[in-house]
C-alpha cells in the first residue's frame, strides 16, 4: 500500500469514529443536538432505525396528511372568462372545501395556467400539505406556492388556500 492511500484509510476511519462519538456520545435528554446527516454503515449493516427491544420503527412523515373537511378555500379568476373563479370554488365546496368568502377577480387578467397558494404561519407545513393535494386532484398538478402580498387586500384572513384559475382552467368549462 502506497503512502497516499493509507491516509485516505486513516482519514476514513477517523470520520466513521467522529460520526459514532457525535451519535452516541450525548445522553439522552441532553439538550439540543441535532442528530448527523449521513450515517455512515459497513457493507450489509441495517440503516433502519431500531428501538431497544431491537425492532424496526418506520421513518417519519415528511409532511402531514392532506386534509379537505375544514379547509377554507377562495377562488380568483384570472382571466376574461366571466364565471371561471366562482365554478371553479362551487366545484371545491361540492368536493368538501369550505369557501367562508365568494370567488373574486384576481388582482390581474390574463393569468395563463392555474396557480394554487398556501397561507404560511403556524399551519404552513399543513396549509401546503393541502393545497398540494388540491392541485394534484382538482387541478392537475398546479403550481403551487406561498401565499404574498398581491392578495392581502382581497383574500380574509380566516381562507388558508387561495387557488387563481388560468386559462388552462377557464377553457375546461362548457360554454
Amino acid at each position: 500500500m502506497n503512502l497516499g492511500t493509507g491516509r485516505i484509510l486513516i482519514l476514513v476511519a477517523l470520520v466513521v469514529i467522529g460520526v459514532a462519538v457525535l451519535a452516541n456520545g450525548f445522553p439522552e435528554g441532553g439538550g439540543a443536538v441535532a442528530e448527523p446527516s449521513a450515517s455512515v454503515s459497513s457493507p450489509g449493516a441495517s440503516t433502519s432505525p431500531t428501538t431497544p427491544g431491537g425492532s424496526t420503527t418506520p421513518p417519519p412523515s415528511p409532511t402531514p396528511a392532506p386534509e379537505v373537511d375544514g379547509v377554507t378555500v377562495m377562488v380568483l379568476n384570472g382571466t376574461n372568462v366571466t364565471g371561471a373563479a366562482a365554478a371553479a370554488q362551487d366545484m371545491l365546496v361540492q368536493k368538501g372545501y369550505s369557501a367562508p368568502a365568494a370567488a373574486a377577480d384576481a388582482p390581474n387578467a390574463g393569468v395563463a395556467t392555474t396557480t394554487v397558494y398556501y397561507r404560511t404561519g403556524a399551519d404552513a407545513a399543513q396549509n401546503k400539505s393541502n393545497a398540494t393535494h388540491l392541485a394534484k386532484k382538482n387541478f392537475n398538478g398546479a403550481e403551487v406556492k406561498k401565499l404574498d402580498q398581491t392578495f392581502t387586500d382581497i383574500v380574509p384572513t380566516t381562507v388558508s388556500i387561495v387557488v387563481v384559475v388560468g386559462e388552462d382552467y377557464a377553457n375546461t368549462l362548457s360554454p
